[in-house]
């Protein structure tokens, strides 16, 4: 009985204490959501979205600590409680001793855990980064720290206010604190308790929003990307702490021997000597990183291409699967794509083309940088401090206008601090979300902007109207809605096919469009229930990763290539079809160098696949022995044929190839270029 009236007691106090400490969590999220990043940009395109996920997160750990510090309280007392007959003078002042320790480590923590949470706000306003010992360690450098001033006093937002709440968010903690003991704590009979029957009405309220905030965030309105973006401090604290999230570094010795691998196969695809991987120190610890011989730069072909400085109209479709796609399945009656379909009839298009990340962060980001998806990160977020090239940042040094239009918010996933690294502008507009009143403005900006400066243009669209749950193509019927997934994706497939006919309709009689090169592909595709998987962590068979890619524009001729590719060929592909060959980090290859059989590669979330040597192996990852791996042949696209159990030396081989791959481009992932050499 006395150690329940200690921990009812201890309850008092902490309840108050941990109600302040909500309110403060709730001001700094609001000054995060509801304001805009360093550099004017909204940090998030719709707070409402966010704010009340942050609120309900905030009060689930919240109350998670508070248990876990009554449950130490109860532990302490049951302990310290006399086992023999002593005055309950001594027994009374150890109770109040071990609770008073307890409530000021409670302060304590949560203290330090609100003036982290701060400082990982501002770190995510400033860099798109949760903070991390990785980013720490980046950032090490004193002078970091005095460019927080120069950043604060710069604010597009409020100058300084960075400031401000760092001095006051603790003293407006104590004064939130106040009132509110008064009202749940205070002392109201004359033993010094409150009476059971008042506490019972807070601690009720609690646990009724506790379970309303728990099944709101998991199963109401659920979402990776936002709960990625809203993690508490507790939470990355876990995660760096946590043996299962930290990420094996290598060794130099490692480093040295999955390098040399990595670059004698990369040079064997490739098929020709034109690209160098140089041996001194900086390479070693960046073996990745290749440059071009001056044989390759000064080619009669890439002066060509660099004089004509062409445009770029590259277009991303929303979850454009490969299996739904008419010109690779001529038995699809009718094709759900068209316009896709004839296009492809005057194009290069690669038949066997597959993501390399998974979703929409994974397919965008490994297909400017050229690198597979991160195995075990959220790329998008964990990554966002490193500095890591693509083909439109390339482009955007070489003279280049790079716009990135987007009809989803690019801040939901955090894409938008990757874009706003990489290129010159960025467009979206919530009112423009459907993928026909998205592409009516992509057109009439590059047609009325873009083309009227003197310099080239690279133009990305990202579309959004073919999305899951597939119901929001404008026009479909409530009849069209109920229908199945399986159904409902041709229908929203066939509305992009149709506004993507005429965006480009819109455009093609231009006279710049001549010197224009359109390149169309996925981000990724989508699990219909293909393999006995029907959702995006499932694996990574070719209902996920299978997707449609061509190229149209000058001097392209029309032809179908059966070479495996991936999206991490896309950037050296556009910087060749540009003109360029500048020092990089892709780990992909010029399609158009007519040239193998080809590679395609890809991290996905606890999978990895790669497609070589006219194979394709799917397994997890990272390679447990016993794990199950599925192998198939590359001209078997729709994979109905696993043959694993008779192929048993080629899932070896190639899970060898396959985890020498991952881990460099995980290594490199986490590094990006440090320091290069000056040319």
């Amino acid at each position: 009985m006395k150690i329940l009236q200690a921990g009812l007691t201890l309850l008092q106090k902490l309840i108050p204490i941990s109600l302040a400490f909500w309110v403060s969590h709730i001001v700094l999220r609001i000054l995060l959501l509801f304001r805009s990043d360093p550099y004017g940009l909204p940090f998030v395109s719709k707070p409402d979205w966010y704010i009340f996920h942050a609120v309900c997160l905030d009060f689930l750990w919240i109350c998670n600590s508070l248990l876990i510090f009554l449950l130490l309280a109860i532990i302490v007392k049951f302990l310290t409680s006399p086992g023999t007959t002593k005055n309950d003078d001594s027994v009374h002042n150890r109770k109040i001793s071990s609770n008073a320790i307890l409530i000021i480590l409670y302060v304590l923590f949560h203290s330090a855990i609100l003036l982290l949470t701060f400082l990982d706000n501002e770190v995510q306003r400033f860099l798109g980064s949760h903070l991390s010992f990785g980013l720490a360690n980046t950032y090490k450098d004193t002078s970091s720290i005095e460019m927080f001033w120069d950043y604060g006093a710069n604010d597009y937002s409020v100058p300084y206010l960075q400031f401000f709440v760092f001095a006051f968010i603790l003293p407006f903690t104590y004064a939130v604190y106040r009132p509110l003991y008064i009202w749940i704590a205070a002392p109201s009979d004359h033993h010094g308790v409150k009476s059971n029957v008042t506490m019972k009405k807070p601690v009720i309220a609690m646990l009724i929003f506790y379970i309303a905030s728990f099944l709101f965030i998991h199963f109401i309105w659920t979402g990776n990307a936002r709960m990625t973006k809203l993690k508490p401090v507790v939470s990355l604290i876990y995660s760096e702490f946590s043996p299962r999230a930290k990420n094996k570094t290598l060794t130099d010795t490692e480093l040295a021997l999955y390098g040399k691998s990595y670059q004698n196969l990369w040079l064997s695809i490739e098929g020709d000597s034109l690209w160098q991987f140089p041996q001194t120190d900086f390479e070693l610890k960046n073996p990745l990183y290749r440059i071009p011989s001056e044989k390759l730069t000064q080619s009669e072909h890439l002066l060509s291409q660099r004089a004509q400085k062409p445009n770029f109209i590259v277009i991303f479709l929303e979850s454009q699967r490969a299996l739904n796609t008419g010109f690779l399945n001529p038995q699809l009656q009718p094709t759900p794509t068209p316009f896709f379909d004839s296009l492809a009839a005057h194009s290069r298009v690669w038949e066997r083309m597959f993501a390399s990340g998974l979703p929409t962060t994974g397919g965008l980001l490994s297909s400017h940088t050229g690198i597979p998806h991160h195995s075990k990160l959220a790329q998008a977020t964990d990554l966002a401090h490193v500095s890591l090239p693509s083909f439109a940042s390339v482009l955007s040094d070489s003279g280049y206008a790079t716009h990135y239009f987007s009809a989803a918010d690019p801040a939901w996933d955090n894409l938008g601090v990757w874009m706003a690294k990489w290129y010159n502008a960025q467009h979206y507009n919530r009112n423009r979300e459907d993928d026909s009143t998205f592409f009516v403005h992509a057109s009439s900006y590059i047609g009325d902007t873009l083309v009227r400066r003197k310099s080239p243009f690279l133009a990305t669209l990202m579309t959004r109207s073919n999305h899951y749950p597939f119901n929001f193509a404008a026009g479909m019927s409530n009849e069209e809605k109920r229908k199945p997934l399986t159904e409902r994706i041709n229908y929203t497939m066939n509305y992009a096919d149709r506004q993507l006919a005429r965006f480009i309709r819109s455009l093609e009689h231009e006279e710049w469009f001549q010197n224009t090169y359109i390149i169309i592909l996925a981000d990724h595709a989508f699990p219909l229930g293909e393999n006995g998987v029907s959702t995006m962590n499932g694996g990574a068979f070719s209902n996920a990763t299978w997707i449609p890619f061509l190229i149209s524009g000058k001097g392209i001729e029309a032809k179908r290539d059966t070479a495996t590719t991936a999206q991490i060929d896309i950037a050296p592909t556009i910087l060749e079809l540009a003109g360029m060959a500048v020092p990089n980090i892709f780990m992909g290859h010029n399609l158009l160098r007519g040239y193998g059989s080809g590679l395609s590669l890809g991290a996905y979330s606890g999978f990895a696949a790669i497609g070589f040597d006219g194979y394709r192996l799917i397994t997890k990852y990272p390679l447990i022995p016993g794990d199950a791996q599925w192998l198939f042949a590359e001209s078997d696209t729709h994979q109905k044929n696993n043959m694993a159990s008779s192929r048993p030396e080629e899932v070896e081989s190639l899970k060898g190839i396959l985890d020498t791959l991952i881990k460099l481009s995980d290594y490199s992932l986490e590094r990006g270029i440090q320091n290069p050499p000056a040319k």
